[in-house]
């Protein structure tokens, strides 16, 4: 199902939230900006970020690190080693689903993983979930309709969809993408 509002629209509310969440101009929050690194957030302004998006969307992001979701769905040692270094493995999922940064080519810690998070890597998170846009509403109509904001809502009877959450559509990406480049001998 196609989500009733434009991708632009959908990118300029993630800067927005983050822009407010750090107290910074708008302008500032380009798409390609680092959360920590160029903005300088810490995690607790993701908490906030993350609140921001998921009143403003009706959805429900990703709760759990992304190393920390290999570590639970592979086994404790695939996503980082004992050193506190990220695996060749994880680096790969950072890589699939961050992007390339020059950072990934060589070691990386695992708490040096949020300094990869984008306003564009969050933006892709949301418009992953908002995907999940069910074909119906729970009452049968089908014509979803913009409704306050960037949500959306039934056009027969104003309920909100429900979406998949954040976690489980990470989880599925991660056992999809660990399967597709064979990474932590998954079969």
């Amino acid at each position: 199902m196609v989500y009733p509002v434009p991708a632009s629209a959908i990118d300029d509310e993630v800067r927005r939230a983050i822009a407010k969440a750090l107290r910074k101009d708008e302008a500032a929050v380009t798409l390609d900006a680092s959360i920590i690194e160029d903005l300088g957030g810490t995690s607790l302004d993701f908490l906030d970020i993350t609140f921001r998006l998921e009143q403003a969307f009706g959805i429900k992001l990703p709760h759990n690190l992304l190393v920390d979701q290999i570590e639970e769905l592979f086994g404790e040692g695939t996503a980082v080693d004992a050193a506190g270094k990220l695996t060749p493995g994880a680096i790969e999922v950072v890589r699939l689903r961050l992007g390339d940064h020059e950072r990934l080519g060589g070691e990386l810690f695992a708490d040096e993983v949020p300094a990869l998070v984008t306003t564009r890597a969050l933006a892709s998170g949301v418009k992953e979930i908002l995907a999940t846009l069910p074909a119906a509403c729970a009452c049968g109509a089908s014509a979803w309709k913009k409704g306050d904001g960037v949500k959306v809502t039934c056009g027969a009877c104003g309920k909100a969809p429900t979406f998949t959450d954040g976690d489980t559509l990470t989880q599925g990406w991660l056992r999809t993408a660990a399967k597709e480049k064979n990474l932590f001998a998954v079969a």
